[in-house]
């Protein structure tokens, strides 16, 4: 018979199960208990108590050892074969006279205390409460490693799982099973070695990952991972060393991301700029191979058509030879503007002789035009450079000289260029003699214009695997060192299908 007494708000209260064969026995239980504000339960007899301890869990039995049928002893026994139950505490309640030997069974059965009859109040009252403050400290406890598996297990964006000290694989979540393809029952047991690809394996890259979380209390890293199939997938991992009390390792707990799809965005974003040069660089060439061969000689032949009326206009009135005259010179004028522009999109000595002559012959029409004389140091003789590096080091020097010009009213320009086995260096300047570049790195720094006219090229620059350094202080001097070797895009960086 169960008590009704608190049943509506019994999933807040502890439960204590009273089990006595005597009604008076079981009034009196609860009259001492009754003011520990939780919820008692009736059992008549050992049947009883095992269908309500099979029903629910309990705080603490009170077990009479005196009952027909089934006594406490073997009640107790079947309660310690559930495995919900077997830690559950009994007292058994027992006569003033019990013998040693019944006492001796008891504790073999499980029990953790026995009471005698009669029972003091406040004896009984302060054992049942010192096992409810554990058993709500051990429901708290449980209860938060529940919300923490659950939360674990649910999780399905991350690997989560633990390793034992050696790496061995002893836990496993559906995120882990989501993102790797294998089954809890497929990859617990195993060294988690199996996600790493053959030659991280080979080079101990999974053992030095422990050693370094222990050294470090954390390891944290991004590269290539396994899944079941064998496909390769881009991961973040971080691996933390788990410890008991004492301090002594117990093992690793591992979170692993697949970021695949975040690296090609970030590779695709990091490549834009490059390919935005490039496009440009190509729509330059497609403009100035038009200038030169569609509009220059078009215009070409109407000043020679010109040349023709003026040989023919001596009998022309004043007004009409001036007009004429005018007409001429103006598009003598724009055909010379149609040459530079031609050659400022594209240049042809470059695509020619390469980047050493297309350097010397624009540097002395710069110069003829600008009246900034312009001193180069230059090999005497150079083979040709890539394609994609030619350009980007000349379109540097397109836009340094004009702003050397005008934005610094410097008289002078000095041009260096080398190449040894291992880099190729240009160094444009607006002062004789070496200089050391000197740059601002505040972060609330306005950009000056030079910077952002060469924001393309150093975006490519830097795609190559070098660096662009710009300095307006104590002289504007720019910087473009590009590795021998340069690629436009790193093997290591791309993403394998």
């Amino acid at each position: 018979m169960v008590s009704h007494r608190g049943t509506e708000d019994r999933g807040q209260r502890a439960g204590i199960l009273l089990v006595d064969d005597q009604e008076a026995n079981l009034v009196a239980l609860e009259a001492v208990l009754k003011d520990l504000g939780q919820d008692l339960v009736r059992a008549k007899s050992g049947q009883e108590a095992l269908r309500l301890v099979f029903d629910r869990d309990f705080a603490v039995i009170l077990l009479d050892v005196r009952m027909p049928d089934m006594d406490g002893f073997e009640t107790a026994e079947l309660i310690r074969r559930r495995q919900k139950s077997r830690d559950t505490p009994i007292i058994f309640i027992t006569a003033a006279d019990a013998s040693s030997d019944l006492i001796v069974r008891g504790y073999r059965q499980g029990a953790v205390d026995f009471i005698s009859k009669p029972l003091l109040p406040e004896v009984l009252t302060a054992k049942v409460a010192t096992f409810l403050e554990l058993y709500k400290r051990t429901e708290k406890l449980r209860e938060s490693e529940e919300r923490f598996r659950l939360l674990v297990e649910s999780v399905k964006d991350y690997a989560i799982f633990m390793l034992d000290t050696e790496g061995g694989i002893v836990s496993w979540n559906l995120g882990a099973e989501r993102i790797s393809g294998y089954r809890q029952n497929e990859i617990v047991g195993k060294h988690f070695s199996v996600f790493y690809p053959l030659e991280d394996v080979q080079s101990g890259k999974p053992e030095n990952g422990l050693k370094m979380a222990v050294a470090e209390a954390r390891f944290e890293e991004e590269g290539w991972r396994i899944r079941k199939d064998g496909a390769r997938f881009w991961a973040n991992v971080v691996i933390t060393p788990v410890r008991d009390e004492q301090g002594n390792l117990r093992g690793f707990a591992q979170v692993t991301r697949d970021i695949t799809e975040l690296k090609e965005a970030a590779q695709v974003l990091s490549e834009l700029p490059a390919r935005l040069l490039q496009s440009q660089d190509e729509e330059r060439q497609r403009i100035a191979h038009e200038l030169h061969d569609s509009t220059s000689p078009a215009l070409a032949g109407a000043i020679s058509r010109l040349y023709m009326l003026k040989d023919r206009a001596q009998d022309w009135d004043t007004k009409a030879s001036t007009a004429l005259e005018d007409s001429l010179a103006l598009a003598e004028n724009v055909a010379r503007e149609i040459r530079n522009l031609s050659e400022h999109l594209y240049s042809r000595a470059l695509e020619q002789a390469g980047f050493v002559s297309a350097v010397r012959s624009h540097a002395e029409a710069f110069g003829k035009q600008s009246g900034v004389r312009v001193e180069l140091d230059l090999p005497a003789t150079s083979g040709r450079l890539p394609q994609h590096l030619e350009i980007v080091l000349f379109r540097i020097l397109q836009e340094v000289l004009p702003y050397l010009q005008f934005q610094s009213n410097s008289q002078l320009a000095v041009i260096r260029f080398s190449s040894t086995r291992q880099q190729h260096t240009l160094e444009i300047s607006g002062r004789p003699g070496k200089m050391d570049v000197i740059v601002l790195s505040s972060p609330e720094r306005r950009k000056t214009g030079l910077e952002v006219r060469l924001a393309g090229p150093g975006e490519r620059i830097k795609q190559l695997g070098g660096n662009l350094t710009i300095s307006t202080r104590p002289g504007i001097i720019v910087r473009a060192i590009v590795p021998v070797h340069a690629n436009s895009v790193s093997s290591e960086d791309v993403i394998e299908p």
